[in-house]
């Protein structure tokens, strides 16, 4: 490939200042975009899409209100009695002080449920009195709350142990900036009366506290190991070249490149959620592996004698053409996640692929600008790691003496490994975003224990003009939909109300008010809700509850012609759009993968150079595939994301090294020595740059919340099988490709593959 090559004009003399002269403008932009970015940890954000479930989620929601915008508390009896009278006591002072705290707008208890009363009127269920209830009272009362429809098994665990608060916060206050506030005014509230005097052991739970806690968890993990790795990282980059000069110019500038990257999300308007959170990490991936690539290079030409300003100018020439390619590809890869059906995945491969674009930017501009400053220039880089070096070229050698068995061996097991990996399914639980043992994890479990679960499910069903919600026949469409729920085999503890009214005499049913019953009914839109809740079990286990219920409903709108029965609730939309999510992020891939052959069969003018990357790219998918199966886990969006970061480090140094040997290729070199010499310049980058990304990412397996540790442990293993791939398989991927493509086709020659005149004194391999 003839490209201008800056190094052989030399660059003008005054490129290096138009060039800080654009990082400081393009930084300070970043830093204008960065004070932009809001982060938006709303499920509904991440799951949206133009389905009829989340249309039909934001009408109820507009009509009644979302369940899963309260929070609740679960407030557990130490004696093992709720009436007990301390118990009660604190119990409804807890109520009081939670009604105060802003952003709260209701507070629902036991003491807000009402019973019909001997004459006709509405009583409390437990009686409200300025002195504390009598033993008496209090039995009486225990007694008709374990009859109520609205209290047992809903507001009161059967056991008569446990009570649930269910905190109502306002319009706005579920979500950051205010839920964070509103959230730690709850944990203060609750956890004052701690200690031995304490009567009740209150925990938090409900989707806006689980999403705020496990944000809470996330970011400081997230914080604690990222630095960890990172300054590991550092150091042993420092140790590797002997050079704290040589770290500073192969660090700082992917650091300013995932700045950049964050920068430009914020100009863009674009949250920063689980998906997008990780761009500046696949910014940081790409960049520092390009970055390395880059100093390698400036090594070999001051070793040549080259004075610093002319080795920097030459890289731009040699590796910064490698760079933009690499990050074209990835560029072109992630923004095929438009085609994605969920909104937010299409989100995160616009983000993504403006974030291996700027990781270019600032590689390409930075790294020679840092290394031809007096600080850096000259000897003052350092020196290659010899260790890395031979390690690079034994493996090399290795793979040309054995290409054959070892090309075959390479895409067997690749295949082996995705035929392995095939069967995967995606599935998410709310409780692997919590750390291990913590509370909210504890809260989750004994609400789904003693209330049959914490996330709500909604029916809605609607009936014709001419049918009253009080008739008989809306009641008993009503106790059809209970019927449905309690056959499928998850969800739990429905209420509707049938629940309340069924009971009732014709005469007492006709004098019901809707007003006390807003939250099941609106006559208006001729509407009402069968509520219930479906414990943690998991998106694949939900969905398929879902299903059956689909199917039952359906049937039942057939039986009733002109009426509507419809499942929803975010807990549905989020089961079904989460595993959507990750087929999304999944099926994707594939895309990705043709998309990158393409662009580099057309990039090195070489078709079978497409089809040959595909291994090296494809393994540590594969990989990683197989650590899935072995270990027993399901896809979720936070392992879905190692995949994509994983691809673009494996293209990376495929394209890096691909782009040495079409060099030397172009020289009449034979295809085994042309390999020897590709890995003897790109070797020692890819073995160092797999080593600092391992150290990195193993800092993360240490932490509490499964997710990030999990993440931590696939990333690892991926990185090792990228090495693995490039400097094993590729070599005798391309030895043997070249070897069937003279034996066969003789005449065929394209960019990379083909016979090639041999230059006096130069030997096949």
């Amino acid at each position: 490939m003839n490209r201008p090559c800056a190094a052989r004009s030399g660059m003008p003399a005054g490129w290096h200042t138009a060039g800080w002269t654009v990082v400081v403008a393009l930084t300070l932009l970043a830093c204008y975009g960065l004070s932009r970015l809001r982060i938006d940890d709303d499920l509904r954000a991440l799951v949206r899409n133009g389905s009829a479930d989340f249309r039909t989620t934001d009408e109820v929601s507009a009509l009644f209100g979302a369940p899963d915008h309260d929070c609740i508390i679960r407030a557990a009896a130490r004696s093992g009695d709720i009436f007990d009278a301390a118990a009660l006591a604190q119990l409804r002072d807890t109520v009081g002080r939670l009604r105060q705290i802003d952003g709260v707008e209701d507070v629902r208890s036991i003491f807000d449920v009402r019973r019909q009363g001997a004459a006709g009127a509405l009583l409390p269920v437990i009686p409200r009195t300025r002195d504390d209830l009598d033993a008496e009272a209090r039995a009486a009362a225990k007694a008709r709350a374990a009859r109520h429809p609205l209290v047992a098994g809903h507001l009161l665990s059967a056991d008569a142990a446990s009570s649930l608060l269910l905190v109502r916060l306002a319009p706005n206050a579920d979500r950051p900036p205010l839920l964070p506030e509103v959230i730690a005014a709850i944990e203060r509230t609750i956890d004052a009366p701690r200690g031995l005097s304490s009567a009740l052991d209150l925990e938090l739970t409900g989707l806006p506290a689980l999403r705020e806690q496990a944000a809470r968890s996330l970011r400081r993990d997230m914080l604690i190991f990222n630095s960890l790795g990172l300054s590991l990282a550092v150091v042993l980059s420092a140790v590797v070249a002997r050079s704290l000069r040589s770290t500073v110019v192969a660090c700082v500038p992917p650091f300013v490149g995932a700045v950049w990257a964050m920068g430009m999300l914020g100009l863009c308007g674009t949250p920063v959620n689980i998906l997008t959170s990780v761009v500046p990490s696949l910014a940081l991936v790409v960049g520092t592996c390009d970055s390395i690539h880059f100093i390698e290079d400036m090594r070999r030409s001051v070793r040549r004698g080259l004075a610093p300003l002319a080795a920097s100018s030459g890289a731009i020439s040699r590796v910064g053409w490698a760079c933009g390619l690499t990050s074209l590809v990835t560029a072109i890869g992630f923004a095929s996640l438009a085609a994605a059906q969920i909104d937010a995945v299409r989100s995160f491969g616009i983000a993504a692929a403006v974030g291996a674009l700027a990781s270019f930017l600032a590689v390409s501009l930075l790294t020679p600008l840092i290394a031809a400053t007096g600080f850096c220039s000259g000897t003052r880089l350092g020196r290659s790691s010899r260790t890395a070096g031979r390690l690079a070229n034994h493996l090399a050698a290795v793979s040309l003496r054995h290409a054959r068995p070892i090309a075959l061996a390479g895409g067997g097991l690749t295949l082996l490994l995705a035929l392995a990996g095939g069967g995967i399914d995606a599935d998410n639980r709310v409780v692997d975003s919590l750390p291990r043992d913590a509370a909210a994890s504890r809260a989750l479990r004994s609400v789904d224990d003693d209330f049959g679960g914490a996330m709500g499910v909604d029916v809605v069903v609607g009936w014709p003009h001419d049918v009253d919600w009080r008739d008989g026949v809306v009641l008993a469409s009503l106790d059809d939909v209970h019927g449905v729920l309690d056959r499928s085999g998850g969800i739990s503890r429905a209420i509707s109300l049938s629940t309340v009214a069924a009971p009732l005499p014709d005469r007492a049913r006709s004098r019901l008010d809707a007003e006390d019953f807003r939250d099941l009914v609106a006559p208006e839109s001729r509407v009402a809700l069968v509520r219930a809740r479906v414990p943690d079990l998991g998106s694949r286990a939900l969905e398929g509850v879902y299903d059956r219920v689909d199917a039952e409903l359906e049937a039942l709108q057939h039986r009733h012609p002109g009426w509507r029965f419809e499942l929803t609730g975010m807990s549905v939309v989020s089961a079904r759009n989460i595993r959507q999510l990750v087929r999304d992020l999944g099926s994707s891939l594939l895309l990705e993968v043709a998309v990158i052959g393409a662009i580099l069969a057309l990039a090195f003018r070489s078709p079978l150079a497409g089809l040959v990357s595909l291994v090296p790219n494809v393994f540590p998918l594969t990989v990683i595939a197989g650590l899935l199966v072995a270990t027993g886990r399901s896809l979720d969006p936070a392992t879905v994301i190692v995949f994509n970061v994983c691809l673009g480090l494996a293209v990376d140094d495929t394209v890096h090294l691909l782009s040495a040997l079409a060099r030397h290729r172009q020289a009449g070199v034979p295809i085994g020595t042309a390999v020897r010499r590709a890995v003897a310049e790109t070797g020692n980058a890819v073995v160092i740059g797999g080593l600092v990304l391992t150290v990195g990412f193993a800092t993360v397996t240490a932490s509490s919340v499964p997710t990030l540790a999990g993440f931590g442990m696939l990333a690892c293993a991926a990185v090792a099988a990228a090495t693995v791939a490039e400097l094993v398989f590729l070599p005798a991927l391309l030895v043997a490709t070249d070897g069937a493509v003279c034996r066969r086709l003789p005449g065929f020659r394209d960019g990379i593959f083909g016979p090639r005149p041999v230059k006096p004194g130069t030997a096949q391999p």
